[in-house]
C-alpha cells in the first residue's frame, strides 16, 4: 500500500503532462490552404500569362493550389483594391506592375486604396520593354525618320495608347517633350483596339507592351522602329533600342511583381520573397517567360521596394510637369 500510495502522485503528474501534451499540438507552418492570387487584368495578356507560370511552379514548392482570380477594369484598380482589402493572413496576394500599380496611382482623380500604405511589396517577377511601332503606310523605318515626319506634318500624326492616363499615355507624352514631335494623342480601351487600327492606318504611332505588338510586327501589320528596353530582343534582334535611336530618356521596361495587403507578416513575405525567386531560377519558367516576351527579375524585398519609390518618383515628375490625369 506504501509502494502504491507512493506511485499515484507520479502516475498523475505523468498523465496530466501526456494530456497536456496531446492537447496542444504543434502549430502548422503557412501555407495550410489554398492561396488567391488576384490578378488585375483580364486572362490572355502578358500579366495573366506569366502570374499562371509562376503560379503552378509556386504551387508546388508551397505545396498547396495557387488559385488565380481574374479582376480586370478600371485601370487594375479593381484587382488591386481586391488585395488591399484582404485579410493579411498569406492567403490573398495579387499581381502588380509599372501601368497599374504606379502610374495609375500618380494619375487617377481618387483611389479606393493608398499603394503606399495600403500594400506589402513581396517580390519582383518580370521585365518587358514596350515597343514603339509605326504605320507601314508611312516612309517611316528609323526614329529619327519618325520625328522628321511629324515636324514636317503637323497635327497629322496621331498616336494611340490604352487611355488617358496610362502608363502608354504617359510615355507618348515623354516622347513629345524629348523629341519635339508635333504628335496628337487618341485614347482606346485596350492595346489590341489600338494595334489594329494602327495596323490599318488610322492612326500613324504608339508604344506598346512587347507581348501585344511583337505578333503585329512579325506579321507585317505595324513596323517597329524601336524597343524601349536596355538592350534588342532575341524576338526582334534587328529593332534597335530607344538609346541606340538617340532617345535614352525614353528607356522604359515594364516590371511586373507580387504584393499583398498591408501588414502581412514578415515570415511570410520572407518566405514567398524566397520560394518566388527560386521559382524564377527554375530553366523551364525562365523559358516559359521568354516566350511571353518577358524576362525574369528575381529581387530582395527591399530591392524591389526601392525599384517601387524610384519609378514613383521619375513618372510622377512626368505626370505633373505635363498635367496628365487618368479618365
Amino acid at each position: 500500500m506504501i509502494f502504491r500510495s507512493a506511485l499515484r502522485p507520479w502516475l498523475v503528474s505523468a498523465m496530466t503532462a501526456g494530456f497536456a501534451f496531446t492537447a496542444a499540438p504543434a502549430r502548422a507552418e503557412w501555407p495550410e490552404k489554398p492561396i488567391r492570387f488576384v490578378i488585375n487584368a483580364g486572362a490572355g495578356g502578358a500579366a495573366d500569362g506569366t502570374a499562371r507560370v509562376l503560379a503552378e511552379a509556386l504551387s508546388r514548392r508551397l505545396g498547396q493550389p495557387i488559385i488565380i482570380e481574374n479582376k480586370p477594369g478600371a485601370s487594375g484598380m479593381i484587382g488591386l483594391d481586391a488585395v488591399a482589402k484582404a485579410a493579411p493572413d498569406g492567403y490573398t496576394i495579387g499581381n502588380a506592375n509599372l501601368a497599374t500599380y504606379t502610374v495609375t496611382a500618380l494619375t487617377a482623380k481618387s483611389l479606393p486604396y493608398h499603394p503606399a500604405n495600403d500594400f506589402t511589396p513581396i517580390a519582383k517577377h518580370w521585365t518587358q520593354p514596350n515597343l514603339l511601332g509605326v504605320s507601314t503606310r508611312l516612309p517611316i523605318r528609323t526614329v529619327a525618320e519618325l520625328v522628321s515626319y511629324a515636324k514636317a506634318h503637323p497635327g497629322e500624326v496621331f498616336y494611340g495608347s490604352t487611355g488617358n492616363g496610362t502608363a502608354l499615355h504617359v510615355l507618348g507624352v515623354l516622347f513629345a517633350n524629348q523629341s519635339g514631335a508635333d504628335i496628337t494623342h487618341v485614347p482606346y480601351k485596350s492595346a489590341p483596339a489600338a494595334e489594329t487600327d494602327l495596323a490599318a492606318g488610322q492612326i500613324q504611332m504608339m508604344f506598346s507592351n512587347f507581348t501585344s505588338m511583337e505578333p503585329q510586327v512579325r506579321a507585317g501589320r505595324i513596323r517597329a522602329v524601336a524597343i524601349t528596353g536596355p538592350t534588342r530582343s532575341p524576338l526582334l534582334p534587328g529593332v534597335p533600342t530607344i538609346r541606340e535611336a538617340g532617345y535614352p530618356a525614353l528607356e522604359m521596361e515594364t516590371w511586373g511583381g507580387v504584393v499583398g495587403p498591408a501588414k502581412l507578416p514578415a515570415a511570410i513575405v520572407e518566405k514567398l520573397n524566397k520560394e518566388i525567386n527560386a521559382v524564377l531560377s527554375d530553366p523551364d519558367v525562365i523559358g516559359k517567360h521568354e516566350r511571353l516576351g518577358a524576362k525574369v527579375a528575381p529581387a530582395s524585398v527591399d530591392d524591389f521596394k526601392k525599384m517601387l519609390d524610384a519609378d514613383t518618383a521619375r513618372w510622377g515628375e512626368v505626370v505633373k510637369r505635363n498635367h496628365i490625369a487618368l479618365d
